[in-house]
């Protein structure tokens, strides 16, 4: 029985893991955090009316250790 109780706590971790880690759980910002606060790779939206009607800022973290500036693109605002 305890066999069954740890598999089913393993899988529930790993459902919130993929919910946390989902397309819509992304983080959208009404301004640009500032340069390198965020971790390489880690992508957030910021809404801040830069981007033309129907797009939004997507950022994407870079490193200031190894170099690897941020990328910022606009993109289709997801519905």
């Amino acid at each position: 029985m305890r066999f069954f109780e740890s598999l089913r706590t393993m899988a529930l971790a790993a459902i919130l893991l993929l919910q946390a880690t989902a397309p819509g759980a992304a983080e959208i910002l009404k301004e640009e955090p500032p340069k390198y606060s965020l971790p390489r790779g880690k992508v957030v939206y910021v809404d801040d009316g830069s981007c033309p009607a129907g797009e939004i800022k997507e950022i994407t973290g870079g490193s200031q250790d190894k170099g690897v500036p941020r990328q910022v693109r606009c993109i289709k605002r997801p519905s």
